[in-house]
């Protein structure tokens, strides 16, 4: 009987191929950066479009609200005719619907024009109402908010 030699080969360039993966996973990390970074812009651009509708919604629903406080005589006339800025409630906003909203508000009259009436005395106001809206902070990066204003009116 012939006996076999048992060879034991060492593998050398075990930390060479760790590295060459190393380097492999970076170079592939740093393809695909360009490759995502549109998509993040496009989805951030997305959340501030949804938040600009949503505000224009409540907007409206704000106004609906602020006609029923004048018909029922909620609002003082001092408060109209002298231009006092009213805050909008907090609570106001969560029975909207709106448990998220990123904006802190307030709204104002103002005088566009007064017509009397010299016989009675009595006269006709013509109001402009103004919703002023400002971003609370930590809803939105600080670059977005530098390059427009953080106040809407």
């Amino acid at each position: 009987m012939k006996r076999e030699k048992i060879v034991f080969h060492r593998i050398v360039r075990l930390p060479i191929v760790l590295l060459e993966v190393l380097i492999a996973f970076a170079l592939i990390a740093l393809c695909i950066l360009p490759l995502i970074y549109p998509h993040v812009f496009i989805l951030r651009s997305e959340n501030k479009f949804i938040s600009s509708v949503e505000l224009d919604h409540f907007v409206n629903l704000l106004y609906a609200d602020t006609l029923q406080k004048l018909y029922q005589n909620d609002i003082p006339w001092q408060d109209i005719e002298r231009g006092v800025e009213m805050p909008i409630d907090p609570q106001l906003v969560q029975e909207k619907g709106f448990k998220n909203f990123p904006y802190t508000g307030s709204y104002k009259f103002s005088k566009v024009r007064k017509k009397t009436n010299q016989d009675t005395g009595k006269g006709a106001y013509l109001m402009a109402l103004t919703y002023t809206f400002t971003t609370k902070p930590g809803f939105f990066l600080e670059k977005d908010l530098k390059d427009n204003n953080p106040k809407i009116i």
